[in-house]
């Protein structure tokens, strides 16, 4: 029957196995030629091999170093084991090496070792504690390795193949989360185990360890006897993946000291599957880092949104200071203002919101029975808020010279305080300043190079390795730099994404009305279309014939925008109003054309940048 075909050579290996006879050591001085002492290798002394009921062929390799003869006649060798509290003397295994002997390996599968174990009388699943040598026989002269090494073998019980993990790979991104989520996951992913034919179904949990580095930066080892902390696969663990909510992750880091939100956590991870006792670690461990992305908004009556939520503001992050956000935001005096996680309020779950701790002075914040924050004066403000010591900063250029943006460079000389750029929205910022080609400056919102903490001075300069605009610590940044023509340029500071703050130099040598409302002049021809004079202080005006309920717009060059042509589209933001006198809204980042007036004429058009305005009289 196959179940219980044996070849020729098993027959012998299980024999030899079987043979307990004991060890003929004889010295080499008695006998002729001499043989050389040699060394163990592998398995490693004190190795402990788990014989895995699952994978029954799988190889088990035991070298060690060559005996080399005295003159020419290499040896034969011997593997022998005896029990650690018997003798080599007297061994309980022996068994050739491979190739009859000639080489310096014996290869054997767990199922052979752990049949060998049970013609000893080895209980399945038991753990025996054994010595083992190699014998060198040359014919005339035998010697045994100089080391002897323990190892304990564990018989077959359980058992589970070998697997991979399969998602999330090892990646330089980060895996930025929201950590107050509770409908976003990470899907941790790994191919299947199988238990050994009638083994208990196998279970699956995913562990997680903090990377670490020595002094040099190499990486250490992993004891995963200890893990951080673990999350059982889905549908009762059986599942090969595991959802884990973003705030579930979080939670975990925090609970294992990582209570820094803004701080980058390093992860390895790996998977084990289970089988009654048994338990196989996928054969491989990856690695993510996760930043928990700290959402921060303000809201309240003093804000452009009041009170509605979803309107509130989102804060931008001080990467310097972890746990810091800011915005800059017009406030209005005699209202207030909160803190909030997000865009809901509790009792949404994860919600959390911030206000004024009624037992501290101002300027601390806590989240147990708050009071709204009071805002007692109209205008610009720098809101800074600290997570980390649970602070909170207003500050405006009047009270203190930190608050709106502002900009320090070569065209003013480099000299504090910085030039106050124009507020025209939550947090952003224009300037038209006269700068000469190749002049280098800082985008400054104080009027001090200390910055030191996360309420004194920020300024901002390029990241050379990307180009972005960031915050700069002090060094390693490049400084931004005009690359057009002499002259009158035009500065943005652009926060209103506050994960991708950017900025923007354009020329502002011209402005040209644009469109097909004109009595005269081209229909939609910016190169030649009329263009307007410049008053200063970022105001534009022209007169000029308008036909009715048409259509207009402002462009700060003489050709549309393009990738190679920065200029900027000012259109409508007041609803397409054609009223005349009337202030309008303008805006560059697309939207409607401005509507000429009802009745056709002459009129008066003054542009204003500095406050995004346009009038028609």
């Amino acid at each position: 029957m196959k179940i219980i075909k044996i070849t020729i050579a098993f027959i012998a290996f299980i024999f030899i196995f079987n043979a307990c006879k004991k060890a003929n050591l004889a010295s080499d001085e008695a006998t002729g030629e001499a043989l050389n002492s040699f060394k163990l290798q592998v398995p490693a002394n004190f190795t402990t091999l788990s014989l895995n009921a699952a994978t029954p062929t799988q190889m088990v390799d035991i070298t060690w170093l060559p005996s080399t003869p005295g003159i020419n006649t290499a040896p034969t060798y011997k593997w022998i084991a005896a029990l650690k509290t018997g003798t080599l003397e007297a061994p309980i295994l022996e068994i050739p090496s491979n190739n009859a002997g000639k080489d310096a390996k014996l290869s054997l599968t767990f199922s052979q070792i752990d049949v060998a174990l049970a013609g000893k009388g080895i209980a399945a699943g038991a753990t025996t504690d054994l010595i083992w040598s190699v014998i060198a026989d040359n014919g005339t002269t035998k010697i045994r390795s100089s080391d002897i090494f323990n190892i304990k073998i564990i018989r077959f019980g359980e058992g589970a193949t070998p697997f991979v993990l399969l998602a999330p790979m090892v990646s330089a991104t980060p895996l930025t989360i929201d950590p107050s989520s509770t409908s976003q996951i990470i899907g941790f992913k790994w191919t299947k185990s199988l238990p050994r034919p009638g083994g208990a179904a196998i279970t699956y949990k995913v562990l997680f360890a903090e990377r670490r580095d020595d002094a040099l930066g190499n990486e250490l080892p992993v004891n995963w006897a200890t893990p951080l902390f673990t999350v059982a696969a889905n549908n009762i663990s059986l599942d090969t993946f595991a959802n884990i909510i973003y705030k579930r992750m979080s939670d975990s880091l925090t609970a294992k000291g990582f209570t820094n939100l803004s701080t980058p956590v390093r992860l390895k991870w790996t998977v084990i599957a289970s089988s009654g006792t048994w338990n196989q670690q996928s054969d491989y461990t990856n690695e993510i880092t996760v930043i928990r992305e700290v959402k921060l908004y303000v809201v309240g009556s003093a804000t452009p949104g009041g009170w509605d939520i979803a309107q509130s503001t989102r804060m931008l992050e001080d990467n310097r200071f972890p746990g810091t956000f800011y915005t800059y935001i017009r406030l209005t005096g005699g209202n207030d203002i909160k803190f909030v996680n997000g865009q809901n309020w509790p009792p949404f779950p994860g919600a959390i919101d911030w206000g004024q701790d009624p037992t501290l002075p101002l300027g601390n914040i806590t989240d147990n029975n708050e009071n709204n924050i009071s805002i007692a004066t109209t205008g610009i403000y720098r809101i800074t808020f600290d997570l980390a010591n649970k602070k909170y900063f207003l500050q405006s250029a009047i009270s203190n010279g930190i608050g709106g943006m502002g900009m320090i460079g070569n065209f003013q000389g480099w000299s504090q305080p910085a030039t106050k750029m124009n507020y025209t929205g939550v947090n952003r910022f224009i300037l038209l300043a006269n700068m000469n080609t190749n002049n280098e400056f800082k985008f400054h919102d104080g009027n001090d190079w200390n910055n030191s903490a996360n309420n004194l001075h920020r300024w901002f300069a390029v990241n050379p390795a990307n180009g972005k605009m960031v915050i700069d610590p002090g060094s390693g940044f490049d400084n931004f730099k005009w690359t057009g023509a002499n002259g009158r340029m035009r500065s943005i500071w652009d926060g209103s994404d506050a994960v991708n703050p950017n900025f923007d130099l354009t020329p502002a040598s011209e402005m040209r009305v644009v469109g097909d409302g004109m009595t005269a002049g081209p229909v939609w021809s910016p190169g030649t279309s009329p263009t307007m004079t410049y008053a200063g202080n970022g105001v534009w005006t022209i007169t000029l014939g308008l036909l009715a309920n048409k259509d207009i717009k402002f462009l700060s060059g003489n050709d549309w925008p393009s990738a190679t042509n920065k200029v900027l589209d000012y259109e409508d933001n007041s609803g397409q109003s054609n009223a005349v006198g009337i202030t309008r809204g303008i805006r560059w980042d697309g939207n409607n054309n401005f509507k000429t007036p009802a009745t056709s004429g002459t009129y008066t058009i003054t542009l204003d940048e500095y406050a995004q305005t346009v009038r028609i009289n």
